[in-house]
């Protein structure tokens, strides 16, 4: 089997209504992806899906569909797709960065066998740990009011965890958010702040301080994502565990932190991590060191939903909270038939072979911004 030609789609979706992040990334109202078709000579078509938000990733949507033009399809084209190993190493030799565009092709390489081979990508990734997983339930930034509003309709769904985002109100503003929500919800809700790198170092520790007899479940990436030494700062003066999640991109940012004892949890994201094969390196790596991995996700659609989920499902070494796989359900609509799997705030292994989605074609077609065919 070969690879032929690859389809490249930017797609763009708003949101059921905006969502609200931290100062650096502002207020969201779309989701925008490149969705990947992987074609082979056998007739299987690889699904693939890179979720770029720039200044969270270098990529964009543009940036992804260029490099994967230039630099990575001619590295695919006519080579044998069941040999992940191999292509990643030919990519990892010739493709510097662009981790998204990177994990699209992965994930699409692996939809590709698990099709070949009439298993699911789990199967693949050495089966199931899991056979269900509770969802994370996620909230933009409000007032306490708002706050209570929406965790309580999200508790009414079924949802046990809920990640409050900060990062774009005053640090006195966020200490009071973060301590109505626990007297309201901490006795039936697990909570996880995520600043999304809005806070410096001393607002950190100043929300620190505030909500220390009020603590959270676990605090996600409160400061920018180079900044080691202030996350270690953090940490220890914690009473919960902290998270990375921009500061978390590849396996060497994984040895760094674990050297340097900069986090208690890692964020896992199929995207933003390069792929399965990058993903499963740093999560295995994070296990051997007795740290928890959230399987987090960008602002996804359901062919990048199915591949992190495939993952999460194989996972010893999860946090014992809810999951984001929700995206899909934010959206004003999907290209993809990821939402069948997801019921009562709990999500259940695709079933099929590969990611084991199906594509919604004419939505593909609707949502389209722009495309490109190279063979």
């Amino acid at each position: 089997m070969r690879i032929t030609k690859l389809e490249l789609f930017h797609i763009s979706i708003p949101f059921k209504k905006p969502y609200k992040l931290s100062k650096k990334y502002g207020t969201q109202t779309h989701a925008h992806a490149v969705i990947f078709k992987i074609h082979t000579d056998a007739g299987i078509v690889g699904l693939g899906e890179s979720d770029t938000l720039n200044p969270f990733t270098a990529e964009t949507p543009s940036s992804v569909m260029v490099v994967t033009r230039d630099i990575i399809a001619p590295l695919l084209i006519n080579q044998d797709p069941t040999q992940i190993a191999m292509l990643e190493a030919a990519l990892d030799q010739g493709v510097s960065g662009n981790l998204s565009a990177r994990g699209a092709v992965n994930m699409a390489l692996y939809d590709i066998v698990g099709k070949a081979y009439n298993v699911p990508v789990y199967l693949l990734l050495g089966g199931l740990k899991h056979t269900q997983l509770p969802l994370l339930g996620p909230i933009g930034s409000g007032t306490p009011d708002e706050d209570a509003d929406a965790i309580e309709a999200l508790y009414e769904e079924g949802y046990r965890t809920v990640m409050i985002k900060m990062g774009a109100l005053p640090i006195a503003d966020e200490i009071k958010r973060m301590i109505s929500a626990k007297q309201r919800f901490g006795d039936r809700m697990k909570l996880i702040p995520d600043a999304n790198q809005g806070w410096e170092t001393s607002e950190a520790l100043e929300f620190v301080n505030g909500v220390k007899d009020h603590a959270p479940d676990l605090l996600e990436q409160p400061i920018r994502s180079w900044d080691i030494d202030g996350l270690k700062r953090i940490r220890n003066r914690m009473a919960c565990p902290l998270a990375v999640d921009e500061s978390l991109m590849t396996a060497q940012d994984a040895a760094t932190i674990i050297r340097e004892r900069a986090a208690d949890v890692f964020s896992i994201k199929v995207s933003k991590n390069g792929g399965l094969t990058k993903s499963v390196q740093i999560a295995q790596t994070a296990g051997l060191f007795d740290i928890k991995c959230l399987m987090n996700s960008m602002l996804e659609f359901g062919i990048t939903q199915a591949a992190s989920l495939h993952l999460g499902l194989t996972l010893p070494n999860l946090v014992d909270m809810g999951h984001a796989y929700m995206s899909v359900l934010r959206m004003a609509d999907d290209i993809t038939d990821f939402h069948r799997n997801i019921s009562h705030a709990v999500v259940t292994p695709p079933e099929g072979s590969g990611l084991g989605i199906a594509l919604n074609e004419d939505k593909l077609k609707k949502y389209t911004q722009d495309y490109i065919k190279i063979q």
